[in-house]
């Protein structure tokens, strides 16, 4: 029986080339199916009434999956603006689905969700790089096989903090154990003893961690809800994640359902696996019907 997955987030994704290793047809085809393998994941998206030209870029085919409403003002001015905001909705919503596949892709390494932030109220984003990359190689001097996803969030006075997945495990050198919090719960009148991790080589300010389970919805929500429509404007046109180089990423085929070795091909890619999510869409180019599933082996 499929996992009951209903109350996550609608997978309706787009992936960036840069993301994406073709495995099948790299070449122009006609296909109406695609098939996107992020790690053990496998989605795959069914176009029900039309055959589209396999693009040199994975381009915005997916992410027209849900319809963008932007009103036309007749004036130049107000209408660039309005086309500028739906960009910029667009590229955070590709960012966001972006992130999330790539945390699924990797869904086996990850051990500890890690927050960084500047002792001072540290707004430059180059100077917050820099210090990020020095952290990085200090790790790697220790941890060479370090895997992360990392996600920047501005916070409404401007400070920079960081927010990662990564392979670390806590209570270890890298991520020791602290003495005990007790926090105060006024409405039950009792104390409770928190467990603290914080991190080793992180010494511009407070850091803290935490042990990931290998609850899929939980830890794609760990790194994706700090991508929201509210993201600050200092990253326009900027990268709102970025991953270390030995992460996977997902790979895509085009699928031909008029080509019997392309359907072979499908089959054997979903084939002793669960379905664990399905759904349907309106392509906002042609409004034809899009079927999504997602599976995962048993």
């Amino acid at each position: 029986m499929s996992k009951n997955f209903k109350d996550r987030e609608d997978p309706y994704l787009l992936l960036d080339s840069s993301l994406i290793t073709p495995t099948f047809y790299d070449k122009p085809k006609l296909y109406d199916y695609k098939i996107v393998e992020c790690g053990s994941y496998v989605q795959v998206y069914y176009y029900k009434h039309s055959r589209i030209k396999n693009p040199k870029k994975d381009d915005d085919v997916d992410l027209n999956l849900k319809k963008l409403n932007v009103e036309v003002n007749t004036s130049k001015k107000e209408t660039k603006l309005k086309t500028s905001n739906e960009i910029e909705e667009r590229n955070i919503t590709r960012s966001k689905l972006q992130c999330q596949r790539i945390a699924k892709a990797n869904m086996e390494y990850w051990k500890s969700f890690v927050t960084l932030t500047f002792e001072d109220n540290v707004t430059d984003e180059e100077f917050a790089n820099k210090r990020f990359r020095y952290y990085v190689d200090k790790i790697r001097r220790v941890k060479k096989d370090f895997r992360y996803i990392c996600v920047k969030e501005h916070q409404k006075r401007g400070a920079i903090h960081f927010h990662l997945l990564t392979n670390l495990e806590c209570d270890t050198d890298l991520i020791p154990k602290r003495l005990l919090k007790r926090l105060y719960n006024k409405e039950s009148k009792t104390w409770k003893d928190l467990e603290y991790y914080d991190l080793k080589y992180w010494n511009d300010g407070f850091s803290s961690a935490e042990p990931v389970s290998g609850d899929a919805k939980k830890i794609v929500g760990y790194i994706s809800k700090y991508m929201t429509k509210d993201i600050d404007d200092r990253l326009f046109g900027r990268r709102r994640f970025f991953y270390s180089q030995n992460c996977i990423v997902p790979k895509i085929s085009y699928i031909d359902s008029m080509d019997s070795r392309d359907l072979e091909f499908l089959q054997k890619k979903i084939q002793d696996k669960e379905l664990i999510y399905q759904n349907k869409y309106l392509n906002a180019y042609d409004d034809s019907e899009v079927s999504f599933q997602e599976f995962l082996p048993h």
